[in-house]
């Protein structure tokens, strides 16, 4: 359940609106209430709050990293996916994984030597930059240089 403050469209007068079921709508957004001040029916609009404001810069910002990041594998041809707060691409040679909305990032992605050197166990993934304060843009360049650097490799085993 959400609360909002709202205004009645035609009497002009504020109530706090309990919202229970999904979806609840967006500040500006117009929709029918029964208004206690003309006593019928009519539309409200909910009012652009300091926390809506809020809300809704932070999902601005939230959409324009999303672009940077599609507009980054584009590029490259990679193809990628959102999963809650990381975001999943997948190149020709793995695939990779990082938290997008974090400053400092982690980087996995499946193990190309599958034996993890200082252990001597068996290494599904590894991790590269962890908690590490970097960009989204400068690990998706990254991403696109080790792959580019595995591919030759591959070439090379191959001769």
């Amino acid at each position: 359940m959400r609360q909002y403050l709202c205004e009645c469209l035609r009497c002009h007068k504020h109530e706090t609106i309990a919202f229970k079921e999904e979806p609840f709508p967006e500040a500006g957004e117009t929709f029918e209430y029964s208004c206690k001040g003309c006593g019928q029916k009519t539309f409200y609009t909910r009012v652009l709050t300091r926390k809506a404001m809020s809300e809704l810069r932070v999902k601005q910002q939230e959409e324009a990293l999303r672009q940077t990041i599609r507009d980054a594998c584009m590029k490259y041809g990679f193809q990628h996916r959102f999963l809650y707060e990381s975001v999943i691409i997948s190149t020709p040679v793995s695939s990779w994984q990082f938290n997008y909305k974090s400053s400092k990032k982690t980087l996995r992605h499946e193990s190309t030597v599958k034996i993890n050197f200082e252990t001597g166990n068996y290494a599904k993934t590894h991790e590269q930059f962890r908690d590490r304060k970097i960009s989204c843009e400068d690990l998706i360049d990254y991403i696109a240089a080790h792959d580019k650097w595995r591919m030759h490799q591959v070439k090379e085993s191959k001769v």
